[in-house]
């Protein structure tokens, strides 16, 4: 096979395989918007749930139309109940349980467990870095700077400059007969 057949069929498989990834995105889009999960997505696509998720995002990122905005606006009510979840454990009452018993103080209360609240603590900052993620509030600033580079040699030149003009400044002054 002449390495420029071999060019051709890389360059064709490789245009199946973005219409292959286009498609996956589209499908995973779809069935997020359904309401399916990651693994669901995954399952029935042949996927990893890593890969829905590039997938979607990607996806998400062409877009610029309702379905978009319908999908945060899907994502963001996911969010709300995962996050009232996680409310509602870190306002539980824990105590803790060793071997099936409850553990108790020498006063025979039993002991708070701070696990679970601090594991519920762990998942609303996670959803809500998730949320700022999803709302663009984590986008890049902006900034419009300008770089100038100076090279020593364009510094020597300025001051050769100013000396000149300072110079001539001393010699115009003393041809019109002014005193310095």
């Amino acid at each position: 096979m002449s390495r420029n057949t071999r060019q051709q069929t890389h360059a064709a498989r490789k245009k199946t395989n973005s219409a292959v990834t286009a498609e996956q995105a589209a499908q995973a889009y779809e069935l997020r918007l359904a309401g399916a999960t990651l693994r669901q997505i995954g399952q029935q696509l042949g996927i990893s749930i890593g890969t829905v998720h590039k997938r979607i995002a990607t996806h998400m990122a062409e877009r610029v139309d309702p379905l978009a905005d319908q999908y945060r606006a899907v994502e963001l009510d996911r969010l709300d109940d995962l996050t009232a979840k996680a409310y509602a454990v870190l306002t539980a009452r824990h105590i803790v349980v060793q071997h099936g018993k409850v553990v108790r103080d020498e006063n025979g209360e039993p002991i708070p467990d701070h696990a679970p609240i601090l594991q519920a603590i762990g998942t609303l900052v996670r959803l809500a870095e998730r949320r700022s993620k999803l709302l663009g509030l984590d986008a890049a600033v902006k900034v419009d700077a300008q770089v100038t580079t100076v090279d020593p040699a364009d510094i020597e030149l300025a001051q050769m400059i100013r000396e000149a003009q300072a110079k001539a400044k001393v010699e115009e002054a003393r041809l019109r007969g002014e005193a310095q």
